[in-house]
């Protein structure tokens, strides 16, 4: 098998595998969601309401990855040549920007939530609230490990996304127990401080995470990448000149483009092995899902 056939095939069995890995994702993230929504109204706790709140934004998070990756799988079609896979990273950018929009709501409550105990409107949570938020906390930990161990098998970026959501449910809910327990010991201003200052942190990953995937939708590569690309296709016998190359980012697939200058004395069938040598060698070293090489008569 053409190591690309090899390359597009662990790409659709690690896309399959990270849509196993969401949906197990978003049916703790439900469990979690409702029991501290719960708990957060009948407590009148906002820190914990901002962790709940929290987990509906990974909800959101999960559910666009999952059809961004099934849409990711479709087939190649008349309009989409090279297949849909770039729909991948708009399921990325679309749940990393709902983060975003929930991380600042989380801060507008924790501020109104501030003024409410210094003008004597706070209610003091009771001991419950803690305990939920540990009991979540100490979930979504479990989840966050498992993730991380799943990226480092598959390296896909929706996995990855995945794995930082949450680790952000974990500090939230985590931040949200001791904030509360602070609130009970101290004054109750540290109920609304916790979810402003846990807010300010999920708007920093989220905007990290939005970030990274507008610059590859905008057809951002690695110009590292791009370099070892050289080097590799330099040695191949037949190169004469690397005139240009290109790499784009469709979720987890890679595509290159790449122009050459070759003897132009060479037929048309010695062209021909010259870019599938190029195409060998560079997806057997790289992962690369689909490569195209154009070929130029060398300049006198």
């Amino acid at each position: 098998m053409k190591p690309t056939l090899i390359n597009r095939k662990k790409y659709v069995d690690n896309t399959t595998k990270s849509i196993k890995i969401a949906y197990l994702n978003l049916i703790i993230l439900v469990v979690v969601f409702v029991v501290e929504l719960l708990i957060a109204q009948i407590s009148e706790s906002k820190a914990l309401l901002a962790a709940s709140f929290n987990n509906l934004s990974s909800i959101v998070i999960a559910t666009g990855i999952i059809l961004g990756l099934k849409v990711a799988l479709k087939d190649p079609s008349h309009s989409h040549s090279k297949g849909y896979q770039q729909f991948e990273t708009l399921g990325n950018l679309f749940s990393s920007f709902v983060m975003f929009l929930m991380s600042a709501y989380i801060v507008i409550e924790g501020l109104k939530s501030v003024y409410a105990s210094y003008s004597g409107e706070a209610a003091t949570p009771s001991k419950l609230p803690i305990y939920i938020a540990l009991l979540a906390g100490s979930i979504m930990l479990v989840v966050y490990l498992f993730n991380s161990k799943i990226y480092k098998k598959i390296n896909n970026t929706s996995v990855n996304t995945l794995k930082k959501d949450s680790l952000s449910d974990f500090l939230m809910n985590i931040g949200t127990a001791v904030g509360l327990f602070l609130t009970l010991r101290i004054h109750p201003v540290f109920d609304g401080l916790t979810a402003v200052l846990l807010g300010i942190i999920l708007v920093h990953m989220s905007y990290k995470i939005v970030k990274e995937n507008v610059f590859y939708l905008s057809g951002g590569f690695d110009p590292e990448m791009i370099t070892n690309y050289y080097h590799v296709i330099e040695m191949l016998p037949g190169v004469e000149k690397i005139v240009d190359i290109t790499g784009r980012m469709f979720g987890d697939a890679i595509a290159v483009d790449i122009t050459i200058e070759v003897d132009k004395k060479l037929t048309i069938e010695d062209a021909a092995v010259i870019t599938e040598n190029i195409e060998c060698e560079l997806t057997s070293r790289f992962d690369i899902f689909d490569v195209d090489v154009q070929v130029k008569p060398e300049k006198s």
